[in-house]
């Protein structure tokens, strides 16, 4: 059997888009809360999920860093493969007395990280065009500094995020802790003609933030799957460096959905 942890698999072992957990992330985040509409953001929770506290929703924007799996030496031999942006819609959710985030909308420029994503996990990955703003390479962030996220689709605008940093610190907002991530898998089946939806609890290990600043900040929002959450409040943002590590996930639910039949078919 030819060597490889997913495809593509081939004789060398080295084809395959990523390798097996745990993997290393560690980068840098922009971050903007909004408080948006409760019936908005309850419709995005798929059950048995039920929402969280305040309906606050999370707009991040990511540059990360990631071993894929294959440590690293390898992640800083590999910049090529190891570096991507992705960004992130989170909804504050809970199941069972556990709280975490659900992920309802993803971009990535990484195609492992897509891959990944969708295939073991079920976060929502798509590809997008996405850019954020750097710190000063030697004194760093500083008050009166700008952040900007900014994410695009196929030539189409998803949405830009904007932080004036105030001060340093978080910022000071009831939301999660960023360990516990509800996913759901949802995979077709060719054979069966269904598909296969499993919902997972994945935790993150070692988490570890810091160089935080806070301040006003600004959201807009373009895709259309996204008018929905338009902010009622922007609360503000922060800027952040983070690490964790990723690796399985404790299954809570699965079912079966027969494939629809095309209106036009």
């Amino acid at each position: 059997m030819a060597p490889g942890f997913v495809a593509p698999i081939d004789p060398s072992g080295q084809g395959a888009l990523y390798g097996p957990p745990p993997w290393r992330f560690a980068g840098r985040s922009l971050t903007v809360i909004a408080r948006c509409d409760a019936a908005a953001v309850r419709a995005l929770l798929p059950a048995p999920l039920e929402p969280w506290g305040e309906p606050l929703v999370r707009f991040s924007v990511h540059s990360l860093a990631c071993d894929l799996g294959h440590g690293w030496d390898w992640a800083q031999a590999h910049p090529e493969a190891s570096q991507f942006h992705e960004s992130v819609v989170g909804i504050a959710a809970s199941h069972g007395g556990t709280i975490g985030y659900w992920d309802p909308f993803l971009w990535t420029d990484g195609d492992a990280e897509l891959a990944v994503g969708r295939e073991m996990y079920g976060w929502p990955q798509r590809l997008g065009t996405l850019a954020l703003t750097a710190p000063h390479p030697q004194r760093g962030w500083t008050p009166g500094d700008r952040c900007t996220g900014l994410v695009a689709r196929l030539g189409r605008p998803v949405l830009e995020a904007g932080l004036r940093i105030a001060a340093s610190g978080p910022l000071a907002v009831p939301q999660p802790p960023f360990v516990g991530f509800f996913v759901e898998r949802a995979l077709p089946d060719p054979a069966e003609e269904c598909v296969r939806r499993e919902l997972f609890l994945a935790r993150m290990r070692d988490v570890a933030p810091g160089d935080a600043f806070h301040g006003p900040a600004t959201l807009a929002l373009h895709a259309p799957e996204l008018a929905p959450l338009a902010p009622r409040e922007v609360l503000g943002g922060q800027v952040n460096t983070i690490s964790w590590t990723k690796g399985g996930a404790e299954l809570l639910a699965r079912s079966t959905v027969p494939f629809p039949r095309p209106a036009w078919g």
